[in-house]
């Protein structure tokens, strides 16, 4: 007799359960279109870029710049750009500049630092997942090694 009270009762619950369930769903519109799941993370895209030079403010070519899995050589006239994709919000990326031709166009410390985004504003999105792209100028000033 107990036994066949129990699963009764755990029939009931279950289908309060499933009841509220979908009642949920359609509450968030999902009823109109069938029951649709979506997945994935925000995302968007961040570029650093900008100048490397010296203390005496002349370009330095052959310095490695490396954020994250995006690494970059600076050019002739010390531009470089790196870029990675993250959430959408304020974010602190590490960046860190090598230089790593051997002394061909002297020698320079390497400078580890941090690029911040503070309320970026992103173009170019799909308003979905995609926020689209931001980017920030960053230029540094390398120290000759002694």
């Amino acid at each position: 007799m107990k036994n066949r009270f129990l699963k009764s009762q755990n029939r009931i619950i279950t289908l309060i359960m499933s009841l509220l369930g979908i009642g949920t769903a359609c509450s968030f519109g999902g009823c109109e279109y069938g029951t649709m799941a979506e997945y994935g993370t925000p995302s968007a895209t961040f570029v650093v870029k900008g100048k490397v030079s010296n203390e005496e403010g002349l370009s330095i070519n052959g310095i490695r710049v490396m954020m994250r899995q995006d690494t970059a050589l600076t050019g002739q006239n010390g531009q470089y750009e790196v870029e990675t994709v993250d959430f959408p919000s304020n974010q602190e990326f590490q960046i860190l500049f090598e230089d790593v031709d051997g002394g061909d166009n002297n020698e320079y410390q390497n400078l580890d630092t941090v690029v911040v985004f503070v309320n970026p504003e992103f173009e170019g999105g799909d308003d979905d997942w995609y926020s689209g792209e931001t980017s920030k100028e960053f230029d540094v000033k390398l120290k000759a090694k002694k």
